[in-house]
């Protein structure tokens, strides 16, 4: 006769021996592995989950939760049902609608709903950095350690015209000096602030003409709308010309806004008012503006500006003066979305660019001409504007930055060759868009810088 405890004890038996058999084992966090940030834009995920049970395996969804290091929930993404055989390991992805890209640590979490009010999680701390130049030197930011992904530049055009692949080569010299003529920069930017061009000759704020320049205390330019050295000072700033200075030469940093070349230096020239516009009895001062900028070494001119109507023959001269300076001058074809260029695209001593959109086509806004250089992004395009906010904006002039950015780029990378050897060179590189050859709407064709700077 068997007794009561001989009974439980063959009944305990009896159950070890069917788990070791089956391998049943209870899912715990390690089943869920190799978590990581697939995109920032949109924030997409991936994960693996093995199934080291035998049994078929249906898990019901879950969820991936995005929190910053407070444990304040940022965003929710829905993981779909999935089921996995006794054995496998999955790859799983779940994904936002959204983009996020603010640099900082955050914690996403992994819980997975197994049925039966049987739920697992696994967590991975991770960090994100502002978009990474592959030259610049390494440096030491918080959370070292930490699974760390980088921002993604949000300006399209960065990547049509191959400004990352061009980094592999250079990111501009800060010897190289590009002058914003436009409506004034709001220096005050953090990404703007760090490529302003300084005089190093000047003293700021003592008052005095320290280089003799007849220009006091011009440390990043001259604001010659107001008379005086910052455009941040006097007459409100219009948001252009801090817009096109970002898509030049905006460094990394908070938001994922990076310049063509972020490693080159601006110039703030500012000439235009709050409405970004200037009147026609302004072409004199219009042309000290382009003096002041030649006789403070900037090798190239960004205008981003057009005229109705032929200037004097005294605006027509300081271009002469700043060609025969060996400056480069970078302009617009205007928007009115018909044939005919704008002076002072129209001129032969300056490139006059046209925009295109992101399936390459001539934006509809975009004027075109004979005198056509070549063309670049303009439509939708992101930057700065005064204030360290972000706009998506379109227009030619958002179009000539990018040649700017690509030709200041080149420089760089070629130290000591003429202005008419780093045109012939971006010229070399551009790709054909259109009738084959050259076409009033497109010019020679789209930048590449990639190509222009490595010479292939």
């Amino acid at each position: 006769m068997t007794k009561p405890q001989d009974a439980l004890w063959l009944v305990l038996v009896l159950v070890l021996i069917w788990s070791v058999r089956s391998g049943a084992q209870a899912p715990t966090s390690t089943w869920i592995s190799e978590i990581e940030i697939s995109t920032l834009v949109p924030f997409e995920i991936s994960f693996h989950f093995t199934n080291q049970g035998t049994a078929l395996l249906r898990v019901s969804g879950g969820r991936a939760i995005l929190s910053d290091r407070f444990g304040q929930a940022i965003d929710i993404l829905p993981v779909d049902e999935f089921s996995v055989l006794p054995g496998e390991n999955r790859k799983v992805t779940a994904g936002s609608r959204w983009g996020f890209q603010r640099t900082g640590i955050y914690l996403l979490e992994v819980v997975l709903d197994l049925g039966a009010d049987a739920v697992i999680s696994r967590s991975l701390a991770f960090r994100i950095l502002p978009v990474r130049l592959p030259l610049a030197p390494i440096r030491v930011s918080e959370g070292e350690g930490l699974y760390t992904v980088y921002q993604q530049p949000i300006n399209w055009g960065l990547q049509r015209i191959s400004a990352p692949e061009a980094w592999e080569i250079s990111h501009g010299e800060d010897t190289v000096v590009v002058a914003v003529i436009d409506s004034g920069i709001d220096a005050t930017i953090p990404q703007l602030a760090e490529g302003m061009w300084v005089n190093e000759d000047e003293v700021p704020g003592n008052g005095i003409d320290d280089d003799g320049n007849g220009y006091v205390d011009d440390v990043n330019g001259w604001d010659f709308r107001d008379g005086d050295p910052s455009s941040l000072t006097g007459t409100p700033l219009h948001w252009h010309g801090t817009f096109v200075a970002g898509i030049i030469a905006s460094c990394p940093g908070e938001l994922p806004i990076v310049g063509i070349a972020p490693g080159v230096r601006i110039m703030d020239v500012r000439f235009l008012n709050s409405q970004n516009k200037f009147l026609s009895s302004e072409w004199r001062t219009f042309a000290a503006a382009v003096d002041y900028a030649v006789d403070n070494g900037a090798h190239i001119i960004n205008l981003s500006i057009f005229a109705n109507g032929r200037p004097p023959a005294v605006f027509e001269a300081a271009l002469r003066r700043a060609v025969e300076r060996e400056v480069i001058i970078v302009g617009i074809t205007g928007n009115t979305g018909r044939v005919g260029v704008l002076y002072p695209g129209k001129y032969d001593t300056v490139y006059a660019v046209s925009a295109t959109t992101k399936k390459d086509l001539l934006a509809d806004f975009s004027a075109y001409g004979a005198e056509v250089f070549a063309c670049a992004p303009g439509e939708q395009i992101v930057s700065f504007v005064p204030g360290g906010g972000t706009s998506t904006r379109s227009g030619t002039s958002f179009a000539a930055p990018h040649v700017s950015g690509a030709l200041a780029l080149i420089l760089s990378a070629h130290p000591g060759i003429s202005p008419a050897e780093a045109v012939e060179m971006l010229v070399g590189s551009l790709t054909d868009l259109g009738p084959r050859g050259f076409d009033p709407e497109f010019g020679h064709g789209l930048i590449d810088a990639y190509k222009a700077v490595s010479g292939d």
